[in-house]
C-alpha cells in the first residue's frame, strides 16, 4: 500500500542503553538534520559504532528557523508540503493534534522528540564542522573535524553524508543584463514579511518558496510582482477536504499512474494562464509538484501581479520578456540551490549542474564505504526515504545485507538515472527527482534481496528460498489465497530463482498461474515474452510482473542480460510450461533448449495441468548435448504430470557454434 504512518505505528521508547558492537565497521554521519538523525537512529539501534557531527547546536537542519549552523532556509510562515502521515518516520507518527500540514516549529519539535524517544542524543557531537573527507591509505576514510576542542582527524570505515541540499543558493547564471539600484536577496536569506514591508517587491521563481514569499509580500509590500520564466502546474493542498497527497497508490504501480494522479490534481486546481502566465510546456508529472492554496486568492484579489521571465534590470524597474515592466527596490531570487559538498575535493566528489548519479540515490559505486542520505528531490517527503536508506546501510554495515555484483550495480544505476531524467524535464532541479512511493517499494525489494544473498550466497538448485519479510509476504499471501480460491494446488520442488521460457503461447492463464506459483514460494521469476504482446493492458501487466521482452533473433543475449541484472552469483533456472508447448500441434517447442545450451544454464521443468488443477515445479537438469535423451526427460516428465506425450518434437535448431 501507499506510505501512510498511523498512530498505532509508534515504536516503544528506547529506555535502556544499546550495546555497541565494536567489531562492526565504524561510521561517521555528517549532519543532524532530518536525514542525519534518521541515519544516527538506525546505526544506534543496530549497535554500530559511529559519530554524528553537527556544525551548529540544533537538531533539525533546514526546519530550524535561524539555525545556529547558519545554513537553514527556514522562514516564519514555512509549513510542510507533505501531510504529516506521509512525512513522518515509519515508526514514529507526528503528534495527533498536529494540523494536516505541520508548521516548521512543529516539525522541529517532532525531530527533537524523535531523538529523545529513541535515546541517541548523546551520539551527536554539536558545534563541530567536518572540514575534509578523503580516502586513507588503507582505503578507509579520514575525516578532519574542527570543534570546541580544536582540530583532529579520525578514520572511519564508512561515511554517511547528510549535509542537505537546500543551503547553497543558486543565483541566475549568467546574471540578467542591466543594472539594479535596489536590494537583491536569495530566498535562502528570507525570514519574515518584515523584510518586505512598504517595498516594491519582485519575486522570481515558480517553486513553493517563491509562492509563499509572494503571498506574504502581497499583504505588506507596496507592490508585489511574481515573475515566472517557466510556469509550473500549481496543485492544491486539499482535495475534497482531504490532504491531496494522501490520494496515493501502491509503489509497485507504474509511473504513469502517479503521473495520471498529478494530472487529475492539476485539472482540479485549474490553469494559471488566466493570470497572465504562459502555459506550462510540460505535462503534470514531468516536474516537481508545487502546491499553494493562497497564491490564486492573492492573484484574484489583484494583490499579486504575475509576469513572465525577466528580460533585463533597469535601475528601479524590472523589464519582462513580454515588454512590460514593474517598479522594484527588492528582488527575491527563489531560484533554487546548488548541490555541494564543501568537505570533498572536487576531483573526488562533485555534482556538476546538481548531477551526481548514485545507485538507489545512495551508493557511489567508485567509492566503497561512502553513502549519501536524503540526496533526493522526492514527489513526497525526504524523511521516510532517508530512514529507508539508513536502515539499508545499517544492514550493510552489520553484515545482514550483501549487494549484487559491481557490474549489476552500475547497470542498474545507469538505467535508473536514464529513466528518471526521461520522466522529468531537463533542469538542475530534477537531477535527483524520485517517485516517493515507488522508491520506497523498490529499495525495500532490494534490501530483502540483499538479505537473502547475505544469508545464503550460493544455494543449491531446488532449494527453497530463504524466508523474507515485507512486501514479498503480501504477494505470497495473495498467491496462496487466490490459488486456494480457485482450488488449484501447487506441488513439486521449489527452485530458488527461475527464468520461465515458453509462456504465454496458448493461454494467458499459463503465465498468470505460473506467477502465482512463484509468488506462493517467494521465487523471483522473469517471464520471457515475445515483444508483440507488450501492448495495452496486457503489456502493462506483463511489465509489472517482471516480464522481459524476448529478442527472438538472439534470445541468449536476453537471458545473459537477466543474469547480470539478477546478481551473477545466484543460480538462475530456465523453465518451460507444458501448456506453452502445444501451439504447434503435437510438437514440442524447443527454443528453450537452445538458450540453455548457449548460456550453460540448467533447465527447470514447470507444468500446468488443467484437469487436475495442479501447477508446480519438476526436476532441474543440465542439458547433456544428447538432444534425443534430453527430450525424453521432458516427455517422460510431462507424460507423468499431464498425460500429454507427443510422438515427436521440433528438433532444436542449434547454431553451429552451439554444437562445438
Amino acid at each position: 500500500m501507499a506510505y501512510l504512518v498511523k498512530q498505532s505505528h509508534r515504536a516503544p521508547a528506547v529506555t535502556s542503553p544499546v550495546p555497541v558492537d565494536e567489531s562492526l565497521p565504524r561510521a561517521c554521519v555528517i549532519g543532524a538534520g532530518s536525514s542525519g538523525i534518521a541515519a544516527a537512529k538506525q546505526l544506534h539501534l543496530a549497535g554500530i559504532p559511529f559519530d554524528c557531527f553537527e556544525q551548529g547546536r540544533d537538531i533539525g537542519g533546514t526546519w530550524v528557523l535561524d539555525n545556529s549552523n547558519g545554513q537553514s532556509a527556514c522562514y516564519d510562515t514555512l509549513e510542510i508540503n507533505t501531510s504529516c502521515p506521509r512525512m513522518a518516520f515509519s515508526d514514529f507518527p507526528m503528534p495527533a493534534d498536529y494540523p494536516p500540514y505541520a508548521r516548521h516549529d512543529q516539525v522541529r519539535a517532532y525531530f527533537e522528540q524523535y531523538v529523545d524517544h529513541f535515546g541517541f542524543r548523546d551520539t551527536i557531537t554539536f558545534d563541530t564542522t567536518v572540514e575534509d573527507v578523503s580516502r586513507s591509505v588503507d582505503g578507509r576514510w579520514d575525516v578532519r573535524i574542527t570543534g570546541p576542542d580544536g582540530t583532529e582527524t579520525r578514520t572511519y570505515d564508512a561515511v554517511l553524508v547528510a549535509n542537505g541540499h537546500h543551503w547553497d543558493p543558486r543565483w541566475p547564471e549568467p546574471a540578467y543584463p542591466g543594472t539594479f539600484d535596489g536590494e537583491q536577496i536569495h530566498a535562502h536569506d528570507y525570514r519574515s514579511a518584515d523584510q518586505l514591508v512598504g517595498r516594491d517587491v519582485v519575486v522570481v521563481g515558480a517553486g513553493n518558496s517563491a509562492m509563499d514569499i509572494a503571498v506574504e509580500s502581497s499583504s505588506v509590500a507596496r507592490t508585489t510582482t511574481w515573475s515566472v520564466r517557466r510556469t509550473e502546474w500549481v496543485l492544491r493542498k486539499f482535495l475534497l477536504g482531504k490532504p491531496s497527497d494522501q490520494v496515493a497508490l501502491p509503489g509497485w504501480l507504474p509511473w504513469w499512474v502517479t503521473a495520471a494522479r498529478l494530472r487529475i490534481g492539476a485539472t482540479y486546481a485549474g490553469s494559471m494562464t488566466k493570470y497572465g502566465l504562459p502555459a506550462p510546456t510540460h505535462k503534470p508529472g514531468q516536474s516537481h509538484p508545487v502546491q499553494s492554496d493562497l497564491i490564486r486568492e492573492r492573484l484574484d484579489a489583484g494583490a499579486v501581479t504575475a509576469r513572465p521571465g525577466i528580460e533585463m534590470l533597469d535601475g528601479d524597474r524590472v523589464v519582462f520578456v513580454d515588454g512590460t515592466s514593474a517598479p522594484a527596490d527588492l528582488i527575491v531570487w527563489a531560484t533554487g540551490y546548488r548541490v555541494t559538498f564543501p568537505f570533498f575535493k572536487p576531483e573526488l566528489v562533485s555534482a556538476q549542474d546538481n548531477e551526481l548519479p548514485l545507485w538507489k540515490r545512495t551508493v557511489h559505486p567508485d567509492l566503497p564505504g561512502l553513502y549519501f542520505i536524503g540526496l533526493v528531490q522526492a514527489i513526497g517527503a525526504v524523511m521516510p526515504i532517508a530512514e529507508a536508506q539508513s536502515a539499508w546501510i545499517a544492514d550493510t554495515l552489520a553484515g545482514r545485507y550483501a549487494p549484487p555484483a559491481d557490474d549489476v550495480v552500475r547497470r542498474q544505476m545507469e538505467a535508473e538515472h536514464r529513466r528518471d531524467k526521461k520522466q522529468f524535464y531537463a533542469s538542475p532541479r530534477h537531477t535527483m527527482e524520485v517517485d516517493f512511493d515507488h522508491y520506497l517499494w523498490d529499495l525495500d525489494r532490494e534490501r530483502r534481496a540483499g538479505r537473502e544473498r547475505a544469508a545464503t550466497r550460493a544455494p543449491s538448485p531446488g532449494a527453497a528460498p530463504a524466508t523474507t519479510s515485507g512486501g514479498g509476504g503480501v504477494r505470497r499471501t495473495l498467491a496462496r489465497l487466490l490459488l486456494g480460491a480457485a482450488r488449484w494446488k501447487a506441488v513439486g520442488e521449489v527452485p530458488r530463482r527461475g527464468v520461465l521460457v515458453g509462456a504465454p503461447h496458448t493461454s494467458n492463464w499459463d503465465w498468470v498461474l505460473t506467477m502465482l506459483l512463484a509468488w506462493r514460494y517467494g521465487i523471483t521469476v522473469r517471464l520471457l515474452v515475445k515483444k508483440e504482446l507488450f501492448v495495452g493492458p496486457l503489456g502493462w501487466l506483463l511489465r509489472r510482473t517482471g516480464a522481459v521482452e524476448l529478442d527472438r533473433t538472439n534470445p541468449a543475449s536476453t537471458i545473459k542480460e537477466l543474469l547480470v541484472e539478477a546478481d551473477g552469483d545466484d543460480p538462475w533456472l530456465i523453465g518451460i510450461a507444458a501448456e506453452g508447448t502445444r501451439s504447434r500441434g503435437d510438437y514440442w517447442k524447443s527454443g528453450f533448449y537452445r538458450i540453455a545450451r548457449q548460456t550453460g544454464l540448467p533447465i527447470t521443468l514447470a507444468f500446468l495441468d488443467v484437469p487436475s488443477r495442479t501447477v508446480g515445479w519438476g526436476p532441474t537438469f543440465q542439458p547433456t548435448g544428447d538432444v534425443g535423451a534430453d527430450m525424453d526427460v521432458l516427455r517422460d516428465f510431462y507424460a507423468d504430470k499431464t498425460g500429454f506425450r507427443p510422438e515427436g518434437f521440433t528438433p532444436p535448431r542449434l547454431r553451429e557454434e552451439d554444437r562445438a
